[in-house]
């Protein structure tokens, strides 16, 4: 069934506009043929509701053990000052699920400006705001997933600051720059850029080859990292 809501159309154009659970399929699936179909409808907003609920969701459900390992540290620095741990798990908890929904709508509608410079003014296609929101919106599919296989390792091992990426290499937790860059590089993330690529080739109607749409989207996403390394390396 297609959440995105319908609306009169012949057979043949029904059949041309695949539901959402289709179109999540094709995203782990096909993500070149998703982008083929996104131009003509651009469906975005079901698509990353539900999928930023989910993450929400989950986030809410975290042990409250594993949160509170995840704080100890910031609760000493604070030599006593502020709310008890307790206290500050809750916080966390809320505040945490608020901003998970609330930080998908917002990282999603930024990416598409990028997107839509990139790919528009660099490129020269004609693509609107909304189809490269629509992409990104499926794309983060592949992030909630990434998220989903964390949780249990982040319950298994009581750390939250584990990433699935590649500050596994490390031996120690992440100090340096180099640390947190590695560390910002994470699997799915590599996964999502790829399909991302495709997509976007997809929707140029071969006018982006699949090579440079996936390199660009890649710089992008190394750029990125590069960004939030920074901001984990100012942040302690």
């Amino acid at each position: 069934m297609n959440v995105e809501g319908r609306t009169a159309e012949s057979p043949s154009e029904a059949a041309a506009k695949p539901g959402l659970l289709q179109r999540v399929i094709l995203v782990f699936t096909s993500p070149a043929k998703l982008g083929e179909v996104l131009p003509a409808h651009a469906p975005w907003f079901w698509t990353l509701t539900i999928v930023a609920i989910v993450g929400a969701v989950v986030f809410a459900l975290l042990p409250a053990d594993v949160m509170r390992q995840a704080l100890e540290e910031r609760a000493r620095q604070q030599q006593g000052q502020g709310p008890d741990l307790d206290t500050l798990v809750t916080i966390t908890r809320i505040s945490g699920s608020v901003m998970s929904l609330i930080m998908s709508f917002v990282a999603a509608a930024i990416s598409a400006g990028v997107l839509y410079l990139v790919f528009n003014v660099s490129f020269g296609l004609d693509a609107l705001y909304k189809q490269h929101l629509s992409a990104m919106a499926h794309v983060w599919w592949i992030n909630t997933l990434g998220f989903l296989v964390l949780v249990p390792i982040w319950i298994s091992k009581g750390d939250m600051r584990i990433a699935l990426g590649l500050g596994l290499l490390l031996p120690d937790a992440p100090t340096t720059f180099v640390d947190h860059y590695l560390n910002s590089i994470t699997i799915f993330g590599l996964w999502a850029s790829v399909a991302l690529g495709l997509i976007e080739s997809g929707m140029s109607g071969g006018r982006v080859s699949t090579g440079k749409a996936v390199g660009t989207i890649l710089v992008l996403y190394l750029i990125a990292a590069a960004v939030k390394a920074v901001m984990a390396l100012l942040g302690g």
